[in-house]
């Protein structure tokens, strides 16, 4: 069974989780949880334990890009503090120094102007003694009106309003339905590796078909297996004790002895308990060795 048939059986749940999550953190939560079920369920299913050690390191990987899926559907914004117009609320009251220095430099421009407009002017130009009067005293009086209007101006001047501070909680929703087809094709692309894998399992099975404990049989050791299954099918007894008999034989040339029963071949068999002595499964020993124990018979005393 692949790893994508048993996540479609569990779409739903996952989705509800997922659109319960909220947060991305709980998202990827909830995408770990479901690689732990589906592995374990793979496992269930898998009898080779080459295509479970691939599946664990394909999770395992999985499980490490998931905080990398996209998950962002919408976003809110929220904010707290001033109101965003800019404005402030409380009028500021202007300087009443302003106001003075405003009509106080009207009045002067006013008295320097007035002799330029009055008749006597004209005769005091005609005299040089009277110049400082007539002159330079009305252009002091413009000059300080105009000093008086400059001070009001920068009395009077507004600061900038200032940028309203405000702080914002930004909330990123998680769209389920998109993690979860990124999740999917997540979970397709592993399906793929393990394809591969079960693939090269079974060619590799395939060579090894015929080998008899990882090696290929000789063609004595095919003759005496063809030999044992005649004499069993044959149901014949004297031909079965005969093919035992080249059993031996080939053991023998392998310098393998089929030992006995007796009493000085004790130590080579297991002993059980029956009605008659002798050999039950005889001993095969190899130049003084042990190969395989024996199961032997003492009778009943």
């Amino acid at each position: 069974m692949k790893l994508i048939e048993l996540l479609e059986k569990d779409k739903q749940n996952l989705l509800t989780e997922l659109a319960a999550s909220k947060t991305a953190e709980r998202a990827v939560t909830a995408l770990e949880n479901e690689l732990d079920k589906l592995l374990l369920m793979y496992n269930e299913h898998c009898s080779s334990e080459r295509e479970r050690d691939a599946a664990a390191y394909i999770t395992q990987a999985i499980r490490l890009s998931l905080p990398l899926i996209d998950s962002v559907g919408d976003t809110k914004v929220w904010e707290a503090g001033e109101t965003a117009d800019g404005k402030d609320k409380t009028k500021k009251r202007l300087n009443p120094l302003v106001f003075l220095f405003l009509i106080g430099g009207l009045v002067l421009i006013g008295l320097g102007m007035f002799p330029f407009m009055a008749p006597a002017f004209d005769d005091g130009l005609d005299s040089i003694k009277n110049f400082d009067v007539v002159l330079l005293k009305p252009l002091g009086f413009i000059v300080g009106g105009f000093v008086c209007g400059f001070i009001a101006g920068l009395l009077g001047r507004r600061k900038p309003p200032k940028t309203p501070k405000r702080s914002q909680r930004v909330e990123v929703q998680v769209d389920s339905n998109k993690v979860y087809v990124n999740f999917r094709n997540a979970i397709l692309s592993a399906d793929q590796s393990l394809e591969e894998i079960q693939s090269q399992e079974r060619w590799s099975k395939r060579d090894e078909a015929g080998l008899i404990d990882g090696h290929k049989p000789s063609s004595s050791e095919l003759d005496i297996f063809s030999d044992l299954l005649a004499a069993a099918y044959s149901k014949d007894p004297d031909y079965a004790l005969e093919k035992i008999e080249e059993i031996k034989y080939y053991l023998h040339k392998q310098q393998i002895e089929v030992v006995e029963y007796s009493k000085e071949t004790a130590q080579f068999f297991d002993m059980m308990p029956g009605q008659r002595a002798g050999t039950i499964r005889p001993a095969m020993v190899a130049e003084g060795t042990l190969l395989r124990k024996g199961v032997a018979s003492a009778g009943s005393n």
